[in-house]
């Protein structure tokens, strides 16, 4: 993946456009595309942008000076810090607005399954689900898990981005979009529910479903359709013979009372290995973090 090219005017044009509410880019931004040499903009997002300051680390900025969203995912990040899950993107160090993450260039799964190589599915399915057990496991729940934010590494690994909407277990969920988050007829505590198991496995078995067929579950049907099927808890008919379809219902039904419970299934249906921990050394691990330390440097960042 390529990535936008961009430079901080082409940005700025960008966001100039009326359809856009205006407002001042956060000066961090251009500083660190003039002091980071061959830097440019990757991507962008809802809330922040993503800029490749060296052919392995990317900073993710906030669009907008002070913005909690990205204080949020770092507050995150110093939680997973003692986890080395190697599902989740690695944080190598963050600063005021600015977060210093490993560059995974290969594209978000929706580029993934536009392509005709053979698709791993439940090696993904492992993956992404440890990626949920390993955010369960400190007490949170990602909130917005969509081929969007999961990312193919180098290897055709799975691995999960963009904390920004992270939030404890049990409190209310207000952010995602159908097909995998769902709201209810009779009120459950956020707009889709309370965070937790059951939202993280329904956002699994929608994803999973969207692996296995190609097309994201009920795609074929307009917007107000397909609310109202998963309002009333209809889904499509999977076969219970089948392993994959099997935890697909599951999932979509809260079967597993924990991610962690789904994490197991999958791995006794694979037979496949699980690789809990990052390869490497921790010398290895420092190496991007003293990159990162005189990228701040050379930017005058204040480290948080």
């Amino acid at each position: 993946m390529a990535g936008l090219n961009w430079t901080f005017e082409k940005l700025a044009d960008y966001y100039a456009h009326p359809t856009f509410e205006q407002f001042v880019l956060n000066p961090i931004i251009e500083r660190l595309l003039s002091t980071c040499p061959g830097s440019s903009i990757f991507s962008i997002g809802g809330h922040s942008v993503v800029l490749r300051i060296s052919p392995t680390i990317v900073a993710k900025v906030s669009l907008k000076a002070g913005d909690e969203r990205l204080r949020n995912e770092q507050a995150l990040f110093e939680l997973l810090a003692e986890s080395n899950c190697p599902h989740l993107v690695r944080c190598h160090l963050h600063a005021s607005d600015v977060s210093f993450l490993e560059l995974i260039a290969n594209g978000i799964l929706h580029d993934r399954m536009h392509t005709a190589k053979p698709r791993p599915v439940l090696a993904w399915m492992l993956q992404l689900s440890h990626a949920a057990a390993c955010l369960e496991a400190i007490g949170y729940a990602h909130g917005d898990i969509n081929p969007i934010n999961i990312l193919l590494d180098d290897n055709d690994q799975v691995k999960l981005i963009d904390f920004d909407h992270s939030l404890k277990v049990g409190d209310g969920l207000y952010v995602g979009y159908e097909p995998y988050v769902r709201n209810f007829r009779e009120p459950k505590g956020g707009q889709y529910g309370v965070a937790g198991p059951a939202t993280e496995q329904f956002a699994l078995g929608s994803v999973f479903w969207y692996m296995t067929r190609g097309t994201e579950l009920y795609s074929e049907l307009e917007g107000h359709e397909q609310v109202d099927r998963l309002l009333d808890g209809i889904f499509p008919t999977t076969d219970p013979q089948d392993p994959i379809d099997r935890i697909i219902s599951n999932c979509w039904n809260g079967h597993y009372p924990k991610i962690a419970d789904l994490v197991d299934e999958i791995q006794v249906v694979s037979g496949l290995n699980l690789q809990t921990q990052n390869d490497g050394t921790s010398s290895q691990g420092q190496e991007p973090r003293l990159l990162c330390e005189e990228y701040c440097k050379m930017a005058n960042l204040t480290l948080t």
